[in-house]
């Protein structure tokens, strides 16, 4: 087994074509055949499924393209951080993000960070906050930014800046005129939930029992999947939601924010990454760097 053949295999998995993988990888089709051959004996398996002219991974293909997927990542952080240039900073920091970072905290970072460093560029995946880590551990991001701390074993933490979620109410709810309410106040009241996986929601469940009071009894008018639905939803006299105060603080035309008394909705949010990940020169350039921000 070797890198060639990993990459041959994730560029099959990815383009569904041999065809096509082979012209990405700027060899011959044959060739490329053989790479999957020899990496199929070796594991005594099939990996991929031909139909026609496309192939689908198997059961065994799909375990192996995630090992592929790692393995080719290190590899290229290996070659990153020892090739024949130590002081080359270039290349692509991908950062996976929840989407209050990805919205409020990443693009000014991300500018502060490259202002000085042309040769390096970032991509952002937005994710719920649950997801941060196990896309980190799949090596489909290098980084993470989230609105809530990792738990997993093996990942780091770094706090980027600090957050806070409020309530956000239409500018003719009954509650607009208040800087804050009771929790009590919120019965009967139509809220509009997150997701699950969302860090603004776990926020709001981890206060309520830290301080070991419930939500009152209400109507959950919808669950939605990010804050800017949230936000639109609470614009147009849907409900009520649990928001960043800076996404409430958007659409100071339409919404206002509102907070609860007794209840401590501030958080930290975390740059995250992997403990022991041989890392690329640019990708710890950005972690150092924010670890330097984060100092002062």
């Amino acid at each position: 087994m070797n890198i060639a053949e990993l990459e041959a295999l994730k560029a099959v998995a990815e383009t569904g074509s041999f065809t096509r993988a082979a012209n990405h990888l700027g060899m011959s089709q044959p060739g490329l055949s053989r790479q999957i051959q020899r990496l199929e004996r070796e594991l005594g398996t099939r990996l991929l499924e031909r139909r026609g002219t496309g192939a689908i991974l198997t059961d065994a293909g799909r375990e192996s393209m995630n090992f592929a997927i790692r393995t080719i990542s290190d590899f290229d952080a290996l070659v990153s951080r020892f090739g024949p240039d130590p002081s080359a900073l270039t290349g692509v920091i991908r950062i996976v993000a929840s989407t209050t970072p990805a919205e409020y905290l990443i693009p000014g970072l991300v500018a502060e960070f490259t202002g000085d460093r042309t040769g390096i560029s970032v991509e952002v995946l937005v994710t719920d906050s649950a997801q941060v880590a196990r896309m980190l551990g799949d090596r489909q991001a290098d980084l993470g930014l989230s609105g809530m701390p990792s738990t997993s074993v093996g990942f780091s933490a770094i706090s980027v800046g600090r957050d806070e979620v409020v309530l956000a109410v239409s500018n003719e709810h009954r509650f607009a005129d208040q800087r804050s309410i009771t929790i009590d106040q919120l019965r009967g009241e139509n809220i509009i939930e997150r997701e699950g996986g969302s860090g603004t929601w776990q926020t709001v469940v981890q206060a309520l029992s830290s301080t070991g009071v419930e939500l009152p009894e209400h109507k959950v008018s919808m669950t939605l999947g990010s804050t800017q639905a949230v936000i639109a939803a609470v614009a147009q006299h849907l409900g009520i939601g649990f928001v960043t105060v800076q996404a409430a603080n958007s659409r100071p035309d339409e919404v206002t924010a509102v907070r609860i008394d007794g209840l401590s909705l501030e958080r930290d949010l975390n740059l995250v990454f992997e403990t022991g990940r041989v890392r690329a020169r640019h990708t710890q350039a950005f972690i150092d760097f924010v670890q330097n921000r984060s100092e002062s």
